[in-house]
């Protein structure tokens, strides 16, 4: 009889829980602040392209912020990125987008998740190639190296421009100090290659922007990374060129 409470009380948690989510109204207001974000799709000549970056929205229908890219294993390195959006109460939107490799203007669908801080996209324009992805609030996070400190598993995946498809997990540590340790498994093009150690450093701003660089399997890799969900999780893009590779890791 106990534990048929006890399911009984979850039951209707999770029926309000529900409820919550479905009554939720949104605005332009619904999103504002810092998030990182995180896109992938391809070109309008048909090269893969990802990118990672970070925007500031001000709540009133539009953002700034800064982008990197890798289209086809070319790498756009911290670009600098300005929008709009117009958000319904049913928490679905739509907006714009200035491209930060040729200045033109992208069109972008989005539903809004205001209890997970969450927004996903998808653009809109017909022939301009193709690109979805989302956005997480940063959060109130501690953006020092010291205060990003902690174990972080990740996964992630791409392309290699030569070698073909890549596919990646692993874990991170972050020491404190700049220091980073952890492990790999990379899989390329169906070639699985074992766990290997990794060493290397990195850093952190107190915009939540930062780096980590460390070898693997003798390979240089370098990443820019912005951290989201309150500093527990992180965006990663490696900005090494004729790599095309995005991934996220939790704490």
């Amino acid at each position: 009889m106990i534990r048929w409470k006890m399911c009984f009380v979850l039951f209707l948690a999770l029926m309000a829980l529900v409820a919550n989510a479905s009554a939720a109204t949104c605005s332009d207001a619904s999103i504002k602040g810092v998030y990182g974000l995180l896109i992938t799709g391809y070109d309008s000549a048909g090269r893969y392209q990802v990118g990672v970056g970070q925007i500031n929205a001000n709540g009133t229908g539009s953002f700034t912020g800064i982008e990197s890219v890798s289209d086809d294993g070319v790498i756009y390195n911290n670009q600098s990125l300005t929008g709009t959006y117009s958000i319904s109460s049913n928490c679905t939107g739509s907006g714009t987008i200035k491209n930060i490799k040729n200045g033109l203007i992208s069109h972008y669908n989005f539903v809004v998740d205001p209890v997970g801080n969450q927004v996903d996209a998808a653009g809109t324009d017909s022939g301009h190639g193709t690109a979805s992805g989302y956005a997480l609030a940063q959060g109130t996070a501690t953006c020092t190296a010291a205060g990003v400190k902690g174990s972080y598993g990740f996964h992630g995946g791409g392309y290699l421009v030569g070698p073909g498809v890549l596919q990646f997990d692993g874990q991170y540590v972050l020491d404190g100090t700049g220091k980073l340790s952890g492990f790999e498994t990379r899989i390329v093009d169906g070639t699985v290659i074992s766990a290997a150690a990794i060493t290397g450093t990195y850093t952190m701003a107190s915009t939540c922007r930062g780096t980590i660089s460390y070898t693997f399997n003798g390979a240089p890799v370098k990443l820019n990374i912005i951290m989201v969900s309150g500093g527990s999780s992180f965006f990663t893009i490696e900005t090494d060129v004729n790599t095309v590779s995005t991934s996220v890791a939790h704490q």
